[in-house]
């Protein structure tokens, strides 16, 4: 009897030995991007249930906070996901790994069509994770109520009938670069004539303002605070899931793309259960699962047999080809930063 029940001491031991061995083996991975549930937590347990890597998520609210975490600690996260521009004076600044294609075989799920971009020629440091773009959101009939003309363009947003009846994301490069549009410039507009111009139409469009909202536009349009807003895509489904009755203006002028794509610090702690992760996320059913909690087009090609019709037959979600062709990216946010900072906090502050 003692020998049995020795024998099943050492044998628990041993088996307490085992996991703990795993838990060590299996690690951690550090990731940051944006808060809410943009990378879905469900997700990411599914993802420690199967590997036993816990992952460690640091909400962040802006591409330059992301920067500025990495470029102070480079060894203390493993992944982040950063907007394409970001992508962009990472690389430059030479502080992403270059990623190895070969311990992420579902890479090959991606769309072509999203190789090759401005921020990362070569396909080196990046994978494109969420692609979303920004447009209105209306309230037809309450606009109409105001006595305001139909709305179809950002210039539209200047009517004196909509005055305390405008929400926009908040971030002065969106917001500048909006205003530009509307004069029918680009974005990230450096000459100082211009540049002056859009910051004196700009201060026009203060008494319009009814709130200015990053994580969450779509709910002063849901709850009739606003008549129109300037938001994201997913954050424009969210609303017209609640309110049925908004409806999407793709303006006139054209819309900013943003790619959000995961980068690897150079530096990375745990670069194996990084690649785990990544080749986990790039699933195709997961990847159909997490644009369909999101409400972010997926650049995962294979991913598009997986996800609902609801989602395939949203047009803010499965974009015509003549709203794409209307679209461009931000391209040299650090050169106009300061400038554009400047010019909305002096905005904000009338």
């Amino acid at each position: 009897m003692r020998t049995q029940r020795f024998c099943l001491l050492v044998g628990i031991f041993l088996i307490a030995l085992l996991t703990v061995g795993v838990v060590e083996a299996a690690g951690e991975v550090n990731l940051m991007t944006w808060g809410g549930d943009f990378i879905p937590r469900a997700i990411i347990d599914e993802f420690t249930a199967e590997t036993g890597i816990r992952v460690n998520y640091k909400e962040v609210t802006s591409n330059e906070d992301m920067q500025s975490l990495l470029e102070a600690n480079p060894d203390q996260y493993d992944l982040a996901v950063v907007t394409d521009y970001m992508v962009d004076i990472l690389r430059q600044n030479d502080m992403l790994a270059v990623l190895d294609k070969d311990k992420m075989p579902n890479y090959a799920n991606i769309n072509p069509v999203y190789h090759g971009a401005y921020y990362d020629p070569e396909d080196q440091y990046s994978i494109p994770y969420a692609v979303s773009i920004s447009f209105l959101l209306v309230n037809p009939e309450a606009v109409a109520a105001l006595g305001a003309d139909p709305i179809t363009s950002y210039h539209d947003l200047w009517q004196e009938e909509l005055a305390r009846n405008v929400v926009i994301i908040d971030w002065s490069v969106e917001i500048v670069g909006l205003v530009l549009k509307s004069l029918g410039y680009e974005y990230n507009e450096t000459d100082p004539v211009k540049v002056a111009e859009a910051r004196e139409k700009l201060f026009a469009l203060k008494p319009n303002i009814m709130r200015f909202e990053t994580n969450t536009p779509e709910d002063s349009l849901v709850n009739g605070e606003a008549v129109a807003g300037f938001m994201y895509s997913n954050q424009a489904v969210k609303g017209v899931q609640a309110r049925p009755e908004l409806q999407p203006v793709f303006p006139t002028e054209g819309m900013p793309i943003y790619i959000d794509s995961w980068v690897m610090s150079k530096e990375a702690p745990n670069k194996d259960g990084a690649y785990q992760f990544l080749n986990f996320i790039m699933r195709p059913e997961i990847a159909a699962r997490i644009a369909d909690m999101t409400k972010f087009t997926s650049p995962n090609k294979a991913a598009e047999e997986y996800l609902p019709e609801d989602f395939k037959n949203n047009p803010m979600l499965n974009l015509a080809d003549e709203v794409v062709e209307n679209t461009s990216f931000y391209i040299g946010v650090d050169k106009v930063m300061d400038e554009y900072e400047h010019i909305y906090l002096e905005f904000k502050l009338r």
